[in-house]
């Protein structure tokens, strides 16, 4: 076992039968980015070499591209930013979905959705699903954002992402349901409301982050507990890899960056004990469902 591992890649490839896919669907997802002066061009060369070798369909970021929305005019992130995303859209159709760093400053709690809508679509070919739903002729793709009211109390504010959701009929009550269907979700915690999760009956996959696998150091293991919070809640539950949620499934991926920037500086060091993570998920209508993990 490597001792510092976070100058590797950890991917998590899942397959999952669907009936409705014609042939086989590659879905590439990466979370928690945190890009800013912790994330080194070397690691952007990493996660940009993995997404080059998985030759994915679509690719999807999951939140938290960046640490910090003030960042979106400092020229360091946005190199970062610009490499990354620049690199994905080569390679397949590319979708952002925004967390809480992405549009919530956290100096002042002020909310700046079209601020960095703005600083990501300026890449060329990137599609940020901001409440927003895309789809071809292979797949149905939808993204919601969570308010800022459902991150900001000591727990999170489920009540709040329900009424919010709801408001949003274009995101549940039109789904092509003859298409594979996978919504774009930074937070999981929604989850543990049968409620939420009854809204999202059509959809076949919910992609989330957020949770930073749980801060489990190496990565190890399939277990769904973590060590560590966002909300510093101790060995959580249903934070890391995938579940069933009702008839279908939820994905949380472990996302890059573990213990960001704005964390206390005293516990950065703890990034090396963790990988930098990814998972590809295969939609096909010929496998059951199987998970393994590969180092890169």
């Amino acid at each position: 076992m490597r001792i510092f591992v976070d100058d590797y890649v950890q991917v998590r490839y899942v397959n999952l039968y669907n009936k409705k896919v014609s042939h086989d669907l590659k879905i590439l997802a990466i979370g928690d980015v945190h890009i800013s002066s912790l994330v080194s061009l070397k690691k952007i060369s990493f996660i940009k070499k993995q997404m080059e070798r998985e030759k994915a369909d679509y690719i999807v970021f999951t939140g938290d591209l960046i640490d910090n929305i003030d960042d979106i005019e400092n020229d360091d992130v946005i190199f970062k930013v610009n490499d990354l995303l620049s690199c994905a859209v080569r390679l397949a159709p590319t979708f952002v979905v925004l967390g809480n760093h992405d549009y919530i400053h956290k100096k002042n709690g002020r909310v700046d959705l079209a601020g960095v809508k703005k600083f990501y679509t300026n890449i060329k070919g990137v599609k940020v699903l901001d409440n927003d739903v895309y789809f071809d002729k292979y797949i149905w793709i939808m993204g919601y954002t969570e308010t800022k009211k459902y991150y900001m109390k000591k727990e999170y504010d489920v009540k709040a992402f329900y009424d919010d959701f709801k408001s949003h009929k274009e995101l549940y009550e039109s789904v092509n349901k003859e298409l594979p269907t996978l919504a774009l979700i930074h937070s999981p915690e929604f989850s543990k409301d049968k409620k939420c999760v009854d809204m999202f009956h059509d959809y076949d996959l919910i992609i989330c982050g957020h949770t930073h696998d749980g801060c489990v150091p190496f990565g190890f293991g399939n277990f769904k507990r973590g060590l560590i919070s966002p909300k510093k809640t101790f060995f959580p539950k249903n934070v890391r890899g995938i579940r069933k949620l009702g008839v279908n499934y939820i994905l949380i991926t472990g996302g890059v960056v573990k213990i960001q920037k704005c964390a206390p500086r005293l516990l950065h060091p703890l990034n090396h004990f963790c990988p930098v993570q990814m998972d590809v998920v295969t939609l096909s209508n010929k496998i059951d469902v199987s998970i393994k993990k590969k180092w890169y």
